[in-house]
């Protein structure tokens, strides 16, 4: 029999918060460089006009935001995405995921009250909670199977 090479095929019964921490920080990065494309858009037009080199200088401080959310949106991405290969291949969450998120949502909070900034704190609390569990299953799983691995009952 042949199995495959993706990790994701052999870990089909991860846990829900496991599962849920890397999307919602996937879909947090997301919506983050949408909003950050649209609200600046007339930005990046400019940026691009200009043809890319050297067109974000530091008096320029609205074409310096513009390119900074973008790359903190990036970088959430990649978080999400290393998040998400490490769950898949060890069934748990990163604790370092978890107070990554808080170390950048509670400044964030602080200093601009009105932001996404709560979201990392959400997720990054979730993180926390899932980071303890260890994706194993549970003790209500584990009694239903029998010493033989079938996972029968009867």
């Amino acid at each position: 029999m042949r199995t495959s090479v993706y990790p994701e095929a052999r870990k089909p019964d991860t846990p829900g918060l496991h599962r849920w921490v890397p999307r919602l920080i996937i879909a947090a990065a997301t919506v983050h460089m949408m909003v950050g494309v649209g609200a600046a858009g007339s930005h990046w037009r400019g940026i691009v006009s200009d043809g890319l080199w050297n067109t974000v200088g530091n008096d320029d401080d609205a074409r310096m935001m513009t390119l900074w959310f973008m790359i903190s949106g990036m970088a959430f991405l990649g978080l999400g995405l290393l998040t998400r290969r490490t769950v898949i291949v060890t069934n748990t969450v990163p604790t370092e995921t978890g107070w990554i998120l808080l170390a950048l949502g509670i400044p964030v909070s602080l200093m601009e009250p009105i932001s996404g900034g709560w979201s990392l704190i959400a997720i990054g609390a979730l993180a926390l909670v899932a980071s303890r569990h260890d994706g194993s299953a549970t003790d209500s799983d584990q009694a239903a199977t029998h010493a033989d691995g079938t996972g029968t009952v009867g």
